[in-house]
């Protein structure tokens, strides 16, 4: 067996746990992140999971990378949905017409959809997106250590832009600064999401200015305004000038997994105003972390900020401006940057031990700027371990 194989076969037998539980007698994971967290690669393929037996993939392309990257005994070329059915028919492990078969129908495209409902006629198709995202939630220790080795990442970003923020430079050149030092110390260049119409540019924001406190569409508060309306979120053309307060948001993925980390600069001596709201923030920042706990809600974190938000008469300010507000503080990460749960309003799932979160709060103050703090934290058996390594200090630069 070889290195931390008997992790992808754990991850199996706990989802099949979840489909008999469920009355589903088969998953077909078809999505690159869901078929690298039980397969071990992410080449083009589908995966086969019976309710009990062993699992066989059926590689699309690459079949003999495939073979070799993947710790699965049952590996078949398969280039149509036909030939796989066909395959598991002379196998004999084809679930009995007239049951449920599970696909994760909130990412796959409508085609597919199409083309499962035809060959899959003889059976009910079912949603298995949320039994994964709930097996993923809890990382085991590898992906842990991945999260880690993302978040050491992000020191070298930090060090490239405390190098060079400087007057006169547009805020894209700061993100392409960030971004090559990520990408030259071994990061993927890649960010995951979940959702259909998610997309960083670069993997991250910079903003600066009256542009930190312009909140466009995207799923986040703090967003900045784009190069051009084709993408009217990140970095943009705007010159930072001396006094301005800088965003820099970035996820970064190493290895298929995630940091996701914001810190606050400022170029020149910050004013009096400016250390004031970054130190309230910081307080409220490290005053909902010592909320968290094995069963504490998202919206438990939400309501709790916001009320400390509300006490330092904030609370416009606080995850957004006025109605641009977000409900909000933070969010799960792993495979994708956008993991479920959101910590928000309405989401009062109990988070479990073994989870990692971000919390993320932000002041935007039209006509002073916008400060925020994002940090990423495991979930402990009892408390909880900040997993961020970089100091909770406004960087300035002279």
């Amino acid at each position: 067996m070889r290195k931390n194989d008997e992790i992808f076969q754990i991850r199996i037998k706990n989802l099949q746990k979840n489909l008999k539980l469920n009355n589903i007698s088969a998953a077909l994971i078809m999505y690159s992140r869901d078929l690298f967290y039980y397969s071990g690669t992410a080449q083009p393929s589908n995966l086969f999971i019976p309710e009990s037996g062993e699992p066989i993939l059926f590689t699309r392309r690459a079949h003999e990378m495939t073979k070799e990257a993947t710790w699965m005994a049952q590996t078949f070329q398969a280039t149509s949905m036909k030939d796989m059915l066909s395959i598991l028919s002379d196998l004999n492990v084809l679930p009995q017409k007239g049951s449920h078969i599970g696909v994760q129908k909130d990412v796959l495209p409508t085609n597919i959809g199409f083309s499962l409902q035809k060959n899959l006629r003889d059976y009910t198709i079912v949603n298995v997106s949320k039994l994964i995202m709930q097996q993923r939630l809890v990382k085991d220790f590898t992906e842990i250590e991945s999260i880690r080795k993302s978040i050491e990442l992000w020191k070298e970003g930090h060090k490239a832009i405390l190098r060079t923020l400087e007057t006169g430079m547009t805020e894209y050149e700061l993100a392409a600064n960030m971004e090559y030092a990520v990408r030259k110390n071994g990061g993927d260049g890649v960010v995951w999401f979940r959702r259909w119409d998610g997309c960083l540019p670069g993997g991250g924001i910079v903003t600066s200015g009256p542009n930190a406190w312009e909140v466009s569409g995207h799923a986040m508060t703090v967003t900045g305004i784009g190069m051009s309306e084709s993408l009217p979120w990140g970095a943009s053309k705007r010159k930072i000038q001396t006094g301005d307060l800088v965003v820099v948001d970035y996820g970064i993925c190493r290895e298929g997994y995630h940091a996701d980390m914001a810190r606050t600069y400022c170029l020149g001596k910050p004013s009096v105003k400016q250390l004031d709201l970054w130190n309230r923030l910081v307080e409220l920042h490290l005053s909902v972390i010592d909320k968290i706990r094995p069963g504490v809600t998202g919206e438990e974190l939400y309501l709790f900020a916001e009320q400390l938000a509300k006490n330092e008469g904030l609370l416009e300010n606080f995850m957004g401006v006025g109605n641009s507000r977000g409900k909000y503080i933070g969010h799960s990460i792993g495979l994708e940057i956008d993991e479920d749960p959101v910590l928000g309003l309405g989401f009062t799932q109990p988070l479990p031990d073994g989870a990692v979160i971000t919390i993320e709060p932000k002041f935007m103050v039209p006509g002073l700027g916008a400060v925020m703090i994002e940090d990423d934290i495991l979930i402990t058996k009892t408390s909880y371990e900040i997993l961020s390594t970089i100091d909770r200090e406004l960087f300035y630069t002279e």
